[in-house]
C-alpha cells in the first residue's frame, strides 16, 4: 500500500513529566506526563532524552508503572504485547498502555509517524480496569474522530507547556475527560459493558419511548402518573403503554420504580440523608412505599441496604 509523506510542518515536538501533588492523588487521577512528537522516516525511535523509567528499545520493550494513552495521528507502525500479539498501526489508532504490562511499539522506518500521548495514574483509572471498561487485550483500537482528539491532546499539552507548575485537580479533570473520549472512540458497539446506558440493555428506536424515558428519568421524583406522561406527549395512555412495552418489554410504571429505586440506592450509599428524606427526594410517595419496594427487589429494608454497603467499605487504618 502506498503511503503519503508525513506532514512535519507546524508539528512541534514536546514532552514534559510533571510532579504529582497530594490534591490530585487524593482526587483519584493524576497526570504524570504529556507529549507529542513527529518521527521522520529512518529516524531513531524513540528519541533519547526521556527519563530512564520511560525510555525503551524495540529489543527490550518496556513496562510502565502507570497508564498511558498514545494517539497516532499520522504514519504507520507496529505495536506488540503478550496480550495482543503484533498489531499493525496507522493514523487513527490509539494505544492503551497498562501498568505492569510489557509492550513495545515503533513507526515503520520507511514511513515514520506522529504521536500524541498522556501518562496518568490513580485509583479512578484502576477502577476502569476493574469494571472491564479497559483491558490489556484491547490495548489497540481505531479511534473515531481522531483528528479532533489530536487537537484535544494538543490543547492539554499546551496547557501544561504554558504553566509547568501545575498538576492540579483541574488538569486531572481535563485529562479524565480526554481519556474517557479516547476509550469511547475506541469502543465498538457492545464492547463496553453498559455502553452509555443506565439500566437499559438496548438502543431505543421509538422516539416516543425515548421521550417517555427522558421524562421518567428527569421528573420521576415528582408525583407524575402514566396519564400525565401521556398528556405531556399528546398521545393516549393506551398507545403510550403499548409502544413502551413493545420497545422495552416492561411497563412505564416499572420503569418509574426502577428509576426511583436507582436514585434511592445511590443516595443511601453516598449521603447521610435520613431514610424518609431519601424516599422523598427519590420520588417515592412515602417512606413505607420505598421500604416495600426495597423488600421486594433487594430483599432487605433501606436501612439494611445502607448498613450492608457501609460494612463492605474498607476501614481506615
Amino acid at each position: 500500500m502506498e503511503t503519503e509523506e508525513l506532514n512535519e510542518q507546524a508539528f512541534e515536538d514536546y514532552y514534559h513529566y510533571l510532579p504529582v501533588n497530594d490534591a490530585a492523588m487524593l482526587w483519584g487521577i493524576y497526570v504524570t506526563g504529556v507529549g507529542r512528537g513527529g518521527v521522520l522516516p529512518q529516524a531513531e525511535y524513540p528519541a533519547k532524552g526521556h527519563p530512564g523509567l520511560y525510555q525503551f528499545t524495540w529489543a527490550r520493550g518496556r513496562v510502565l508503572p502507570e497508564f498511558q494513552v498514545v494517539l497516532i495521528s499520522d504514519g504507520q507502525g507496529v505495536f506488540e504485547s503478550q496480550q495482543t500479539g503484533e498489531v499493525a498501526i496507522e493514523a487513527g489508532h490509539a494505544l492503551l498502555l497498562f501498568p505492569g504490562v510489557w509492550h513495545r511499539y515503533r513507526p515503520l522506518q520507511q514511513v515514520g509517524w506522529q504521536e500524541h500521548w498522556i501518562s496518568f495514574n490513580g485509583v479512578m483509572t484502576h477502577r476502569l480496569q476493574e469494571l472491564d471498561l479497559i483491558r490489556p487485550n484491547r490495548a489497540v483500537g481505531r479511534v473515531k474522530g481522531y483528528k479532533t482528539l489530536a487537537d484535544r491532546f494538543d490543547d492539554l499539552i499546551q496547557r501544561v507547556k504554558t504553566s509547568l507548575n501545575q498538576n492540579s485537580v483541574l488538569l486531572s479533570m481535563q485529562a479524565m475527560a480526554l481519556i474517557g473520549s479516547v476509550i469511547e472512540a475506541m469502543a465498538t458497539p457492545g464492547q463496553i459493558p453498559g455502553g452509555n446506558r443506565t439500566v437499559r440493555e438496548k438502543d431505543i428506536s421509538d422516539p416516543l419511548v425515548a421521550d417517555t424515558l427522558n421524562l421518567i428519568w428527569t421528573h420521576s421524583d415528582r408525583a407524575f402518573s402514566v396519564k400525565a406522561f401521556a398528556d405531556r406527549l399528546s398521545v393516549s395512555r393506551r398507545v403510550l403503554e403499548r409502544r413502551f412495552a413493545a420497545e422495552l418489554g416492561h411497563s412505564i410504571l416499572e420503569e418509574m420504580v426502577t428509576c426511583r429505586l436507582s436514585r434511592a440506592k445511590r443516595l443511601l450509599r453516598e449521603t447521610d440523608l435520613g431514610v424518609k428524606e431519601v424516599a422523598y427526594i427519590a420520588g417515592f410517595p412515602s417512606e413505607e412505599r420505598m421500604r416495600v419496594t426495597f423488600k421486594a427487589t433487594e430483599y432487605m429494608s433501606p436501612s439494611q441496604y445502607r448498613t450492608g454497603v457501609l460494612d463492605q467499605q474498607p476501614k481506615p487504618g
